[in-house]
């Protein structure tokens, strides 16, 4: 059978022995793609099952309820040709989509798909050229293949957030501002973000076993091998603030980036604030490296000793 056709399945037994599949069809939550195996039908012969499959790809959205958003998505993604990385930012892209998937592609209009990449333009430019990606694909796919009459997606506007490759670290004054404010998700995450040097999306993510408080220690990390489930030391002064959340943390990424934005900073302000103050303090580089996961030629595993431990422990308390 030719990829993405279906696939025929012999059964035990005598009644309908023949089951028919149709090809993977995908739906994502934002973060992970699921795909599922439809079943079109169980037949007695296997030219029953044949003729069954043939016809459902003459014509694969006259069966059932028209095509949704979702529907094409699942078409148009096997025809891209892509490595991993790029697979991860289309499936990110159909996430944020999610509340068009189970709209009939014929009854998305230019503010269905407006309204989602307005949604998001307080993301990078690289996230929203991806989402813009996915929806114009997805539309393009459907016009080719007279699912529907005109592309609405063509008129989206957008705009990019800002570059990111320039950081403004925070200064000593402003962190002691944040230590002299009322309690707040805010006040406390920005703190333990700027004592720990994870990613925001890291910490907030973080599951509450990878969370010892008798032992004051994170494990956690994302993105490289050598950031994976680092072992980082908890500062003594952000204890009190990680107990507190060590249920977990009561906000979602996009509002702490809209709420944090305000402060004239993004997330990785943070984290390079961390290791600008660590390096000020003298810290060891490759302690540094090991702290935020950066690769190292000298550093090949996440295995810790109790020396290492010391040594990063050391490092993170120099942050007065």
């Amino acid at each position: 059978m030719p990829n993405g056709y279906g696939t025929i399945t012999k059964l035990t037994g005598k009644r309908r022995p023949y089951l028919v599949r149709l090809a993977c069809r995908y739906s994502s939550d934002g973060e992970k793609l699921t795909e599922r195996r439809p079943i079109l039908g169980y037949y007695r012969t296997r030219a029953e099952a044949l003729q069954a499959l043939a016809e459902y790809n003459k014509s694969p959205y006259d069966i059932g309820n028209n095509a949704t958003f979702a529907d094409v998505f699942s078409e148009w993604i096997k025809t891209k040709k892509v490595g991993n990385k790029a697979m991860s930012g289309y499936t990110n892209a159909f996430g944020k989509c999610k509340d068009l998937h189970d709209i009939p592609i014929a009854e998305l209009r230019l503010q269905h798909y407006q309204g989602i990449v307005n949604r998001y333009t307080h993301q990078s430019a690289t996230s929203i050229k991806c989402l813009l990606a996915v929806i114009h694909g997805v539309s393009q796919y459907a016009l080719r293949y007279d699912l529907i009459s005109k592309d609405f997606s063509e008129f989206v506007e957008s705009k990019y957030a800002e570059a990111r490759n320039i950081h403004k670290p925070f200064t000593e004054d402003e962190i002691q501002a944040l230590w002299a404010q009322d309690p707040s998700a805010l006040r406390n995450i920005t703190l333990i973000l700027l004592y720990s040097g994870f990613r925001v999306n890291e910490l907030l993510k973080m599951k509450a076993d990878n969370i010892d408080l008798d032992n004051l220690t994170f494990t956690g990390g994302s993105k490289t091998k050598a950031g994976k489930d680092r072992i980082v030391p908890i500062h003594h002064r952000i204890a009190p603030l990680v107990t507190e959340y060590k249920s977990g943390f009561p906000i979602k990424y996009s509002h702490y980036y809209a709420l944090l934005r305000e402060t004239g900073h993004i997330p990785h302000d943070t984290r390079h604030t961390f290791v600008s103050r660590l390096q000020s303090a003298g810290a060891d580089h490759l302690c540094i490296q090991r702290l935020v996961g950066h690769a190292s030629d000298n550093i090949t595993d996440n295995v810790y000793t109790h020396k290492d431990l010391d040594e990063l422990r050391k490092t993170i308390e120099m942050l007065k």
